[in-house]
C-alpha cells in the first residue's frame, strides 16, 4: 500500500482542473526532459503526474512506458514534501528495495525527484531523473532540478490559461455570432478591429466592410458632435463605461435608433487602456413605444388634441418667445354652450361624439402653427401665434363661432352647439402663464354672462365688472345658432310606428323626451310640441319658456 498525500482530495481536484492528466503528449515537456538529461547526465528523465491509482508521464526521455501503477511509483513519495527526494541507491532503501522497477526493468538504482508544487500543499507530481547505477546528488544540483520543476509548473499554468483563453474565445465567438446585438472591438482612436456578424442584419454591412472604419462616420449629423466627444472621453480613459442612444446610418441610407454600450479594455499586465468594446442594440421598437407613450401622456385620448400638460408647455414656449422677440400671441379659453344638456339627455357616448366633432371643427379653422388643446370636459384652449393683436383675435373668434353653427348628428338626433370664448392678449395682458390664463377665463365668464355663443376680450380697466368687451366697445359679437331642421316624422307618427313595432310605452316616452330636448338644445330656436298637431313655433329671444328653464 502506498502512502497518501495529506491533502489528497484537494491535490487530485487541482490535477483534474488542469485537464492534463491523460492528455496528449506535448513536445515542450519532452524538451524539458532532454534539458535535464543533458544537465545531469541521467539516462531517464520524466515529468510525472501522480493520479489516484497511477502515475502518468506528461513528458519523458529514455523510457518507452507512458504510465505505471501508483503503488510502484517513486514519485508517490516525492509529492509528500516540498523538498527534493533523493534516493542514491534504491537497493539500499527499504521503501524501494523490493520494487519491481528496481528488481526488474528498468533496474532503477538512483532517483532524484523535485515536486511539482502548484500551490501551498498542492503537489501534482514530480520532475525526476533516474539512473541504473548508484550516484550522489549535490545541493546545487537539487536546486537546479527544482528550477526546472518550476518551469514545468509554469508551463502547466500557461497551457491551462491558453486553453481557458481558447474556450473563452470560442464561447465569446459563439455568443457574438448568434446574438442580434452588434459587438465591436475598437482601438482607442475608435478604429474598428472586429465586428460581429449581426452588423449585416442591423446595419446592412458585412462585418469585413466595417473593419478599419470609424463610428463617427455612421452617426446622424445632429448627434455627431456629442458622439465624438463621448468617444474621446472613452478613448482617453476619462470614462471606463458609457451608454448612449444614437441614430445610425444603414447601408441603404436609412436611419435606425440604436443604444451603444462602451466598456474600456486594458492590458492585462500593465493595466493601460488598449481599446474598447462597444455593443450596439436596435431600439427602434423601444423608441416607437416611448414616442407613443409620450404622445398619450401629452394628448387627449378622446379627441387626439394636446392635453393640459402639452398646452402648458406650449404656453410657456410662446411666452419665452414673446420675451425674446417682443412679439405677442392671443390665448383663447373656449367652453361649449349647453354641453351638459347633450350628456344628460342623449348620454355620454353622444357627448363624446360631439366633443370629437368640435375638435375637428376647431382644427379646421386654425393654422398649423396655432395650438388647440382640450383641458377636460367641454373646456378647450387655443394659442394664436402672431403679434397678439385684438383685431386678429376677434376675427379668429368669429370664425370659430361660425364653425360651430351647423347641427351635429348624434345618432339620429340633430344637436346644435354653440361656443363661448374669452380672450387674453400677450404681452398686453401679461406674460405670467397662470395670470394670462386666468384673465382669458374671466373673459370667458363674461362671454357666457352676455348670452353665450359670443366672445369677449379681457380689459384691464374693467376687470371684475361687466366691461369684458369686444373691440367695438359694445357687447361684442353675438351669434345665434340657427334652428335645427325638424324631422318630418311627428311624435304622434313616431308613437304609432313604435307601437306597431311592439316597443314598450316607457321606452317611447324616453325617446320622445330625448327628441324634444335635442330640439331645445339651442338658445335662439325654441319650439314646443303639440301632441296632437306637431310643432308650434314659440318665442325667439327674451325670456325662455318654462320647459327650456327646466332643461337648462
Amino acid at each position: 500500500m502506498f502512502p497518501l498525500h495529506p491533502n489528497e482530495v484537494v491535490r487530485l481536484k487541482a490535477l483534474h482542473d488542469l485537464e492534463v492528466f491523460g492528455s496528449d503528449p506535448q513536445p515542450e515537456y519532452d524538451a524539458i526532459c532532454r534539458t535535464a538529461q543533458g544537465l545531469f547526465g541521467a539516462p531517464i528523465v520524466l515529468v510525472s503526474l501522480v493520479g489516484e491509482t497511477e502515475q502518468w508521464f506528461k513528458g519523458k526521455c529514455g523510457l518507452d512506458a507512458g504510465r505505471t501503477p501508483r503503488e510502484v511509483s517513486f514519485c508517490t513519495y516525492t509529492i509528500l514534501s516540498d523538498e527534493v527526494l533523493v534516493v542514491e541507491d534504491a537497493t539500499q532503501d527499504r521503501r524501494f528495495a523490493a520494487n519491481p522497477l528496481v528488481t526488474g526493468e528498468p533496474h532503477i538504482r538512483f532517483y532524484a525527484g523535485a515536486p511539482l508544487v502548484l500551490g501551498p500543499g498542492i503537489h501534482l507530481g514530480s520532475l525526476c531523473i533516474i539512473d541504473t547505477v548508484p550516484r550522489s546528488f549535490l545541493a546545487k544540483q537539487q536546486e537546479q532540478l527544482r528550477d526546472l520543476a518550476r518551469v514545468v509548473i509554469a508551463l502547466l499554468r500557461s497551457n491551462r490559461a491558453a486553453r481557458d483563453a481558447r474556450e473563452s474565445a470560442a464561447d465569446y465567438r459563439l455568443l457574438a455570432d448568434n446574438t442580434r446585438d452588434v459587438i465591436i472591438r475598437s482601438d482607442l482612436d475608435g478604429t474598428r478591429r472586429y465586428v460581429s456578424p449581426a452588423a449585416a442584419h442591423l446595419l446592412g454591412y458585412e462585418p469585413q466592410d466595417l473593419i478599419g472604419t470609424h463610428p463617427s462616420a455612421f452617426v446622424h449629423p445632429d448627434e455627431a458632435n456629442a458622439y465624438t466627444r463621448l468617444l474621446n472621453q472613452v478613448g482617453t480613459g476619462q470614462l471606463t463605461e458609457a451608454v448612449t442612444q444614437q441614430r445610425y446610418r444603414r447601408r441603404d441610407g436609412s436611419w435606425v435608433w440604436v443604444e451603444i454600450s462602451f466598456n474600456l479594455t486594458r492590458e492585462e499586465e500593465s493595466g493601460e487602456p488598449n481599446g474598447y468594446v462597444a455593443v450596439i442594440r436596435d431600439i427602434t421598437q423601444r423608441k416607437q413605444i416611448e414616442s407613443e407613450m409620450s404622445r398619450l401622456a401629452r394628448h387627449d385620448p378622446l379627441t387626439g388634441l394636446p392635453n393640459r400638460l402639452h398646452f402648458r408647455e406650449q404656453l410657456e414656449q410662446e411666452i419665452a418667445c414673446t420675451r425674446r422677440t417682443g412679439g405677442g400671441f392671443a390665448l383663447f379659453c373656449l367652453d361649449l354652450d349647453r354641453f351638459k344638456l347633450v350628456n344628460d339627455t342623449l348620454g355620454h357616448q353622444a357627448g363624446d361624439t360631439l366633443l370629437k366633432v368640435v375638435a375637428q371643427r376647431l382644427r379646421s379653422v386654425l393654422r398649423t402653427k396655432d395650438t388647440v388643446a382640450r383641458l377636460g370636459g367641454d373646456e378647450f384652449v387655443i394659442i394664436q401665434t402672431g403679434q397678439g393683436r385684438a383685431e386678429d383675435a376677434s376675427r379668429l373668434a368669429e370664425r370659430l363661432i361660425d364653425a360651430m353653427a351647423a347641427p351635429v348628428d348624434l345618432g339620429g338626433y340633430p344637436a346644435g352647439v354653440g361656443i363661448s370664448i374669452g380672450i387674453a392678449l400677450a404681452h398686453h395682458d401679461g406674460l405670467d402663464p397662470d395670470r394670462l390664463y386666468a384673465r382669458a377665463d374671466q373673459a370667458l365668464y363674461r362671454a357666457k354672462a352676455a348670452g353665450r355663443n359670443t366672445f369677449r376680450l379681457y380689459t384691464e380697466e374693467e376687470a371684475g365688472s361687466a366691461g369684458m368687451s369686444s373691440p367695438d366697445g359694445g357687447r361684442g359679437k353675438s351669434q345665434s345658432i340657427g334652428p335645427i331642421a325638424l324631422d318630418p316624422v311627428s311624435p304622434n307618427n313616431l308613437l304609432r310606428r313604435n307601437l306597431e313595432s311592439k316597443q314598450s310605452a316607457e321606452a317611447l316616452r324616453i325617446q320622445e323626451e330625448r327628441y324634444r330636448l335635442a330640439l331645445l338644445a339651442t338658445e335662439d330656436a325654441i319650439w314646443d310640441w303639440d301632441v296632437k298637431g306637431g310643432p308650434i313655433p314659440g318665442r325667439r329671444g327674451g325670456a325662455k319658456s318654462g320647459h327650456w328653464q327646466r332643461a337648462a
